[in-house]
């Protein structure tokens, strides 16, 4: 994981950039805008790139929230986003905190530092020191989930914490994975979590395991048992030799879980597509990609934005794409802001060219950069 840490000087070298595929498909009627929001590890910065739908032709445009200068912080480095109610969330890995802005106006609203009761008398414990936060999602009671890489643990803030000016973890779940990294949840309220643990492992966890009453502070964290597990190699756990390889991100997509595989300090250029069997626990599993740059070189954050009437979408964050013999952000010369690519592939994309996948092309598709090192967590918004 030395790709979470920043480096000093780089220097690039960038091949050459995908071929044009076909335009993106029509999205459905009264759909005005897309919003793709991305985090720059490296410089600090948030991304917003908005497609306009009310002109024709589409119109492509950006915007970036200087973190530094908007939230008042030298040391966010953030790895993953959300919007949530209007607010956007800024996940800090670098000073293990939650940014909160405006998601229209980018005024810093507050910080979420990881306080808590600690479970032991009147004190509080902070969460999240150490924890080197990396994913966030909200549940369907519009609870905030983070992970914690270091700690071996998730963390919640409760839905009616977040309006407060100061608003505090109340419950730890642990080793659900260790070294977790993406999380997403599907409409039933259940939660996946993939984490680096044994080089791979994908978990499901029930909205009821999770959320079940009770106390699961500092003192004595919950530890559920997931009703869905695969892994390289546990017993037990779908074992599938070399399934895995450092995987960071996940996403729900057209019946499957998506895992992408960055690789670590070298290109994995792989996602993996899992079809889980909830009667019998087993997963079909197959893996598309291979090739640097063909299009993955270090997918990290995807998502998979669901609407009635829209074609399904998996948005994949690859902050290593570009860069020629590439470290995923271990070495400095594979180290940047506003590099890499943010791609969007259909259903169809991916089954029809399972070797080497083939991204949309829509306005502004070959400007949606990213930054290099970063888990890369975007979050994508129809409106």
């Amino acid at each position: 994981m030395n790709k979470f840490l920043a480096g000093l000087a780089f220097a690039l070298a960038i091949v050459s950039p995908l071929a044009a595929a076909r335009a993106e498909p029509q999205l459905p009627a009264g759909i005005k805008h897309q919003i793709i929001w991305v985090p720059d590890y490296f410089g600090e910065k948030v991304y917003r790139y908005l497609i306009d739908f009310t002109v024709s032709p589409p119109k492509f445009s950006s915007q970036t929230i200087e973190l530094d200068a908007t939230a008042s912080t030298s040391n966010c480095h953030p790895n993953s986003v959300a919007v949530e109610s209007g607010a956007l969330y800024v996940v800090c890995n670098g000073d293990d905190r939650i940014l909160v802005l405006n998601a229209s106006t980018f005024a810093f609203e507050k910080t979420i530092t990881g306080k808590g009761p600690s479970g032991v008398g009147s004190g509080t414990f902070a969460y999240f020191s150490g924890s080197s936060l990396i994913g966030i999602a909200f549940d369907s009671h519009k609870n905030l989930w983070v992970s914690g890489y270091n700690s071996n643990s998730l963390y919640r803030i409760p839905a009616a914490q977040l309006a407060k000016a100061s608003p505090q973890v109340d419950r730890q779940v642990v080793d659900s994975p260790d070294s977790p990294a993406g999380m997403v949840f599907d409409g039933s309220g259940s939660l996946w979590v993939v984490g680096q643990f044994s080089g791979g492992i994908l978990l499901k966890f029930t909205d009821a395991t999770i959320n079940v009453a009770g106390a699961f502070l500092h003192n004595s964290p919950l530890n559920p048992n997931p009703t869905l597990c695969l892994s390289n190699v546990l017993t037990g756990c779908n074992p599938t030799t070399n399934l895995f390889n450092n995987p960071e991100g996940v996403a729900l997509f057209g019946g499957a879980a998506w895992v992408s595989n960055n690789g670590g300090n070298a290109p994995a250029a792989t996602l993996v597509r899992a079809v889980p069997n909830d009667a019998t626990g087993v997963f079909a599993t197959s893996t598309y990609g291979g090739v640097a740059n063909k299009p993955f070189a270090c997918p990290g954050g995807l998502f998979a934005p669901t609407l009635a009437g829209a074609t399904p979408e998996l948005w994949v964050n690859d902050e290593g794409f570009g860069f020629k013999n590439g470290t995923c952000g271990a070495s400095s010369a594979s180290q940047g802001s506003g590099v890499g690519i943010v791609d969007a592939l259909t259903a169809g994309d991916l089954l029809n060219h399972k070797a080497a996948p083939t991204p949309e092309v829509f306005p502004g598709s070959a400007k949606l950069k990213t930054g290099s090192p970063g888990f890369g967590g975007v979050f994508v918004q129809l409106n």
